[in-house]
This record gives C-alpha cells, structure tokens and sequence, in this order.
C-alpha cells in the first residue's frame, strides 16, 4: 500500500524555509483549479447548460468537483438533457396511445423506456464518481477523516 501523500501542513519533518517555499509552491501548482469552465457542448445545449449551471451552483460549497471534472461533468449534463428530452417525447407518445392505442405507439413507448432505462444508469454512475449521490459523498467524507486519522509512526510496531 502506498504511503499517503502528506501536504506541507500537516508534515512533521523539519524543513528548511527554502524547501518549505518550494515545497508550497509545487503543492499549489499541483492543485487544479476549482472553477470549471463550461465546454463547447455545454455552451450548444441550452438544456444541458442549465444542468451545468445548478450542479455548479448546488455544489459550491463542497469543493468536488474541479477542472479535472470539467469532461465528466459535461457528459453528465449532455445526458441529463437527453432524459429530459426523451422523457418529453415518451409523455407524447403515451397520450397519443393512451387515445388510440395501435402496435406503432406501443414499440415506440417501448423504445423510449429501453433508452430512458439505459441513460438513467449510465446517469447514477456518473453521478456516483462525480460524487453527486449521498453515497458516493458519505465515502469521500470517510476517506477524508480516514486521511486525518493517519498516523507516521503507526506501521512502526505492526
């Protein structure tokens, strides 16, 4: 198992003010940023950048998601725009079968709901790695007190 990385806050060792500035500096550098532009896709989507808009929106608090996330992120809305969507069509369909129910519809109606079906899975797992779901939130706050409760000396004696 590796060795968990340690930030310069929390290092024990003694350090010179040289290696401690440029121990800082490497630190920030590696950090990505926290605000992630909308892409391309997004910007085209009006539907897919509302979706944008209130997860970062939702989310500003808890500092997940970052640059990094930016193309996971923005697949995430495209999909999230393509349930709405298909959702809206799946409705229609229903009414007009509901009205006149005929073979045609009813395939349709099927079809619609296989492809609700698989974007709504395919939905919880970004959602899960993006940590927008309570599990997938309740695991990164354990790992984070995990990390907290590390201790240097602790493999010394097992």
């Amino acid at each position: 198992m590796p060795t968990p990385v340690k930030s310069l806050d929390n290092m024990s060792k003694h350090l010179t003010r040289s290696e401690m500035e440029a121990r800082g500096a490497q630190e920030s550098a590696s950090m990505p940023s926290r605000t992630p532009k909308k892409p391309k896709l997004i910007i085209q989507d009006k539907a897919a950048g509302k979706h944008w808009s209130r997860i970062l929106r939702d989310m500003a608090g808890l500092e997940i998601i970052d640059v990094l996330d930016t193309d996971m992120l923005a697949i995430y809305c495209a999909k999230l725009s393509r349930r709405d969507d298909l959702q809206t069509k799946y409705l229609q369909v229903r009414e007009l079968y509901a009205a006149e129910p005929d073979n045609a519809n009813l395939k349709i109606l099927i079809s619609l709901s296989d492809e609700m079906q698989s974007i709504e899975r395919d939905l919880l797992a970004y959602a899960s790695k993006l940590g927008l779901t309570p599990e997938s939130r309740a695991r990164l706050a354990k790992r984070m007190a995990e990390q907290e409760e590390y201790d240097p000396d602790g493999d010394l004696f097992a």
